[in-house]
């Protein structure tokens, strides 16, 4: 991918130097070339009490799993060039080192074409994977890599990596502020306004507004700031369907499939070495991006080869708590459905079949029951059919995360935690096709395609 800071902020860094203020290198959060002087600064006791409080909720928290949005809001002028992002985000730790990962689809203007990211980051390592160029790219953190893409460079909340977390902002802040309680995504969360010291400032932004939930005092919403006059606008980050816990080591990592080569230059290596070496080769599989292209073309974004499953935990009928870290190295699926719906008396027996012809390999049906009023009648259907299936009660959130409009939906999840079909019956696909489909889809996920 290439660097798309300044394509992404032309307009807004012309308006910026209209404005009479400049958009520096750390506009999106890149290292200050320089420590700031701690500021003069007058902080409300509540509003560090909060801080502090989170700071110690995010050292003490093994990790956890989340769903994020990153978007931009500003003037009319400006909204054109404000990027965007969405997918999943993960904290936790690796090797005794707190590591960021985030994969999902951006856009670096808002009239931009989309494309996936898949990118990890601590204090010490990033890690990226260019399906493009099928490679795996690791780089020190510091200095900050220049062919690093750009949506890499959107992780606003990387105070979270710090040994101490908003030490940093304190220290630059003039004020820190109490705004009182707000929600967000349904948590009630205490909201507290930093605003720097325009002499102590060696970021491009002017403040921060953290959004702290009350029931376990990790961050819910991240604002961040930039007051230059006539030109206003914030950079936002969103958590939804937070899962504290700890988190598998696959879900803190940047997916390296097979056949990609491993471009690791951390690693100090001999002159044999020194070469990236590739990965086994891969099989061949739907969606692989294809050959580059001549030199003479001009240069487009890679259609996104994979989507990572969103953060998803349920807990199915015989009290077995299932969420994203269970489910990796097996093959999930998820089976959306509900007594009422009439194309799923075609479906459900389809998707019995599946789950006893896969039983004893590492796969999982789920019969996830939405919309259920009466629990009984959803379980007295699955037991007078005899069906395999395990049936999932409560759990209409995750319809909602996996975006299902259409019943019946079956989704499959690969073992590496990213959606490998997704399929409904229509007029183009009876249930017996659909159900073809998803057990290929089960195969291929298994390596058996």
């Amino acid at each position: 991918m290439i660097d798309t800071r300044h394509a992404r902020l032309g307009l807004l860094a012309a308006s910026l130097c209209l404005a009479g203020g400049s958009v520096s290198a750390q506009m999106l959060n890149e290292p200050a070339g320089q420590a700031a002087e701690p500021a003069a600064s007058s902080i409300d006791p509540s509003a560090r009490a909060t801080l502090d409080a989170a700071a110690k909720a995010i050292s003490g928290t093994p990790g956890f799993g989340a769903q994020f949005r990153m978007l931009g809001e500003g003037s009319d002028l400006i909204k054109s060039t404000m990027p965007s992002m969405s997918g999943r985000f993960t904290f936790g730790t690796v090797d005794g080192e707190r590591v960021i990962h985030m994969l999902g689809e951006a856009k670096d203007t808002a009239e931009g074409d989309s494309y996936a990211f898949d990118f990890a980051r601590s204090a010490s390592k990033l890690a990226w994977t260019d399906d493009s160029k099928k490679t795996v790219f690791v780089r020190r953190a510091k200095p900050e890599p220049r062919t690093m893409p750009g949506a890499a460079r959107m992780i606003l909340v990387t105070d979270m990596l710090d040994e101490e977390p908003f030490k940093a902002s304190l220290d630059r802040s003039e004020t820190v502020v109490s705004e009182g309680t707000k929600n967000v995504a349904g948590v009630a969360c205490d909201v507290v306004l930093m605003t720097f010291a325009k002499k102590t400032t060696v970021v491009s932004h002017t403040g921060e507004r953290w959004f702290i939930a009350q029931s376990d005092g990790l961050p819910r919403r991240f604002e961040q700031i930039t007051d230059a006059g006539m030109i206003k606008f914030s950079l936002i980050m969103e958590f939804s369907g937070v899962q504290p816990g700890v988190q598998a080591p696959a879900m803190l990592d940047v997916r390296r499939p097979e056949g990609y080569t491993i471009d690791d230059q951390t690693v100090v290596t001999t002159d044999a070495e020194a070469k990236p070496t590739p990965v086994r080769p891969a099989r061949a599989a739907p969606g692989n991006i294809t050959k580059e292209a001549p030199s003479t073309t001009v240069e487009t974004r890679p259609t996104p080869a994979v989507r990572a499953a969103p953060a998803f935990a349920f807990t199915d009928d015989g009290g077995a708590a299932i969420d994203n870290n269970t489910q990796m190295g097996r093959v999930s699926v998820l089976y959306y459905w509900g007594t009422w719906c009439v194309p799923c008396r075609a479906v459900s027996p389809e998707i019995s079949k599946i789950a006893e012809r896969f039983g004893e390999q590492n796969v999982d049906v789920f019969g996830v029951a939405v919309r259920e009023r009466d629990p009984e009648a959803a379980r007295s259907y699955i037991a007078d059919k005899n069906y395999k299936h395990r049936l999932v009660l409560g759990a209409d959130q995750s319809a909602t995360a996996f975006r299902v409009r259409v019943y019946p939906t079956v989704i499959v999840i690969d073992p590496q935690g990213n959606i490998a079909y997704t399929g409904s019956p229509g007029r183009d696909r009876s249930a017996t096709e659909l159900a073809s489909e998803v057990a290929a889809a089960v195969q291929a996920a298994l390596g058996e395609g």
